[in-house]
């Protein structure tokens, strides 16, 4: 639920649209990266799609020209969000027929702030964040323990609630094993999917403590299955053991600072660098079809066995971009949509006239993009992981 209120003054497209977008927490003021001026009303527009944003509350809304009614509603329907536009009985008469006419004739639904209170309760409840209470802090021991002592060192709740997730994580990982074991006689490299299984095991994590605990699980889940991940491989060049990040990639607080980023390119590509760490050239190659919902989140996917994924808190920062008009069909025409041709040639992230962003240019847009949101670019990585199919082993007698 957006809740936001106009300035006096308002009366516009481009002067409602920054009074959205300051609403849905953006910060539209802020450069090199976010400059929306004439934008800002299709950046709302985007945000709106994109994000789970189910009511938009509009107080003093009789302050409003009766074409910014009008404007309001039309966005709300494209949007398939519930408008409530809150005013004190002085409304004009021009402002509720041009909600009416952007609704299809049918006349605003007219309540008692009482009862607009009670029907917007349960969305105040769903969108309580469930991720405030600290995940129990568990042993730094390797994975033959883990359990065992988190079991014998936390509280009977502690412990449930680590269960929950390692077991979790185990049944997933077991899952992934076929493909990790077919890398093993192709051409994918086994570092990189092995880095693109934990990714996707670990990126729901909203702490240290939390993706520890999904790596442990992991790493029992692939042995269950003959496969032994080891993610501290002694290095060539040092025969020191490697260090590994463990720090979460998209955790709750990193997502609400991302989400002050205003511009969809931006926010997208810093989102896609911590969920994935890949370099620039990687992402500047990716294509509107190559990502694909899952679970409220979403897929990247880089070839037919390397795919990564962005959680579901932080889906909507990507989304953003393909609600953008470029890959959108026209409005102002009947046209049948080219959408499929444009997501199979178009590149996901662009500049503004649409042109495609060459490695450096998103290298540097990421990096400021980070800058202003106050986050770390890259995240965690699994790159150093090796993975040894014991089977094989074996097989060949070693």
């Amino acid at each position: 639920m957006v809740v936001f209120l106009p300035q006096p003054g308002t009366g516009s497209r481009p002067q409602l649209g920054a009074a959205l977008l300051i609403a849905l927490g953006k910060s539209p003021t802020a450069r090199p990266v976010q400059r929306p001026s004439h934008r800002s009303w299709e950046l709302a527009e985007c945000w709106l799609a994109a994000e789970p944003v189910t009511d938009l509350v509009v107080l003093r809304a009789d302050q409003l020209p009766a074409a910014c009614w009008g404007d309001l509603a039309v966005l709300a329907s494209a949007t398939t969000t519930r408008l409530w536009l809150v005013e004190t009985g002085a409304a004009t008469t021009e402002g509720r027929a041009a909600v009416a006419a952007a609704r299809g004739g049918r006349a605003p639904l007219v309540r008692p702030w009482r009862a607009g209170l009670a029907a917007l309760a349960p969305a105040a409840v769903t969108d309580r964040d469930d991720d405030r209470d600290g995940f129990p802090t568990v042993p730094d021991v390797e994975f033959p323990q883990f359990r065992a002592t988190a079991r014998r060192l936390l509280s009977a709740a502690g412990f449930a609630r680590v269960d929950a997730v390692y077991r979790g994580t185990f049944a997933q990982a077991r899952t992934h094993a076929e493909g990790l074991r077919l890398s093993l006689l192709s051409n994918t490299s086994r570092a990189d999917l092995a880095d693109a299984v934990l990714q996707q095991l670990t990126i729901d994590a909203t702490s240290t403590d939390e993706v520890l605990t999904r790596v442990r699980a992991a790493q029992a889940g692939l042995l269950a299955e003959g496969l032994f991940l080891d993610l501290r491989p002694p290095s060539r060049r040092t025969r020191a053991a490697t260090t590994v990040r463990l720090e979460p990639r998209l955790d709750p607080s990193t997502v609400a600072r991302l989400r002050g980023l205003c511009d969809p390119t931006t926010a997208a590509a810093v989102v896609l660098t911590r969920a994935t760490g890949l370099p620039a050239s990687q992402l500047c190659r990716l294509r509107p079809g190559d990502l694909t919902a899952h679970r409220g989140g979403l897929h990247v996917r880089l070839s037919s066995m390397l795919s990564y994924r962005v959680s579901a808190r932080a889906a909507g920062l990507v989304r953003a971009v393909l609600a953008r008009p470029s890959f959108l069909p026209p409005s102002n025409t009947s046209a049948p949509s080219n959408t499929d041709d444009v997501a199979g040639t178009a590149r996901l992230l662009t500049r503004p006239d649409g042109s495609p962003l060459d490695d450096r240019a998103l290298a540097r847009l990421r990096h400021t993009g980070a800058t202003h949101a106050g986050v770390v670019l890259p995240a965690a990585s699994f790159r150093h992981t090796t993975v040894t199919d014991l089977h094989q082993l074996s097989r060949s007698g070693s």
